[in-house]
């Protein structure tokens, strides 16, 4: 199997690496700060629906020599808004043959996957790499503790699916890197066209931000429900494809969340992220449906007016589903006036 170099050691990024070191594979996590610390230490606890285990994965700090080899796949993890910081990063790596002489570098060497929620990533890693694969996870991976993971899909681990981004390299790597993420029990789609994938995936990821939000189950249900619409008429005037979000269900009787491994819902990425104090990806989420209203000529108060709450707040729990709420009404009072 390839080696996998993984960067960024949240949820998705220290599931793959513990599955893959599990099964005995070549992998190489790249991590910072508290996460590189703690793992260059100790094991990982990684929790699934089937077991608990501790797993010594390997790291290494995002900075100097990475030792990148010909034939090494990069995929990046990190959320969309950490994404400039790391691929420049990446990106000029000198890359070594099977002899240990130096090759080039990852910019024209290495192909990249992205696995980031919203329309960003895919043209952001095109700045700097030749080769790029775009791929949706739906892996409901819970990272709220410091050295600990926990999945809750079964009786697979979780989907992706995966297809070329930009590169004439990018079509014919779909398939094998495909078939390595099925050794590792995901069900797995290539598709030819990632986009319209990453577009109903952020139909739905708009969602993520009402979780953090204070108030009854019923009301963030309506606020869901209008950013979606919301949403859709911003993708429509932009162009842009988006598909039912029942493209994104490979296996129908797959199940995402597990008591066994502590997976319950409401979890959603972007409240981990609130939970636990870290940096969150909103503006890349609502925040990208806000730059698409405005660069073409359509109103996103919804989206616009949860990405300001959410800027503004941290932790969970936040004041702001009132004032949201009262914006439905108020344009549906608009509407039905205009009629």
């Amino acid at each position: 199997m390839t080696r996998y170099v993984i960067v960024g050691a949240g949820a998705i990024g220290a599931t793959l690496a513990a599955e893959l070191t599990e099964r005995g594979e070549d992998a190489l996590l790249l991590a910072r700060g508290a996460a590189l610390e703690h793992l260059a230490r100790q094991p990982l606890w990684y929790h699934t629906h089937t077991a608990s285990r501790a797993i010594r994965v390997p790291v290494a700090a995002l900075s100097g020599d990475l030792g990148l080899r010909v034939g090494d796949v990069l995929v990046v993890t990190v959320k969309t808004q950490d994404l400039h910081g790391v691929l420049p990063a990446l990106a000029w790596q000198p890359v070594r043959d099977e002899r240990g002489a130096e090759a080039g570098v990852a910019a024209d060497l290495i192909p990249l996957v992205t696995v980031q929620n919203g329309l960003d990533a895919e043209r952001s890693a095109a700045r700097w790499f030749a080769t790029v694969l775009g791929a949706v996870f739906l892996i409901s991976a819970r990272y709220t503790d410091l050295g600990e993971v926990r999945v809750g899909g079964h009786p697979h681990l979780g989907s992706v699916i995966i297809g070329p981004a930009s590169g004439d390299r990018a079509p014919s790597l779909a398939e094998p890197v495909a078939a390595d993420l099925r050794a590792l029990d995901l069900l797995v789609r290539e598709v030819p066209d990632i986009a319209p994938y990453k577009a109903t995936k952020l139909l739905i990821s708009v969602t993520n931000g009402v979780a953090v939000l204070a108030g009854p189950t019923t009301d963030k249900q309506t606020l869901s429900a209008a950013l979606i619409s919301e949403a859709r008429t911003v993708l429509d005037a932009a162009g842009l494809a988006y598909l039912d979000r029942k493209s994104l269900i490979l296996d129908p009787t797959q199940q995402h969340l597990s008591d066994r491994a502590g997976v319950t819902a409401g979890q959603s990425s972007t409240w981990q992220s609130f939970a636990r104090g870290a940096g969150h990806e909103v503006d890349y989420l609502n925040g990208e449906i806000a730059l698409l209203a405005r660069l073409n000529g359509v109103a996103a108060p919804l989206n616009s007016g949860l990405q300001r709450i959410l800027g503004r707040g941290s932790g969970v729990e936040l004041d702001g589903l009132g004032e949201l709420l009262e914006s439905i009404d108020l344009a549906a009072s608009t509407a039905l006036a205009r009629g």
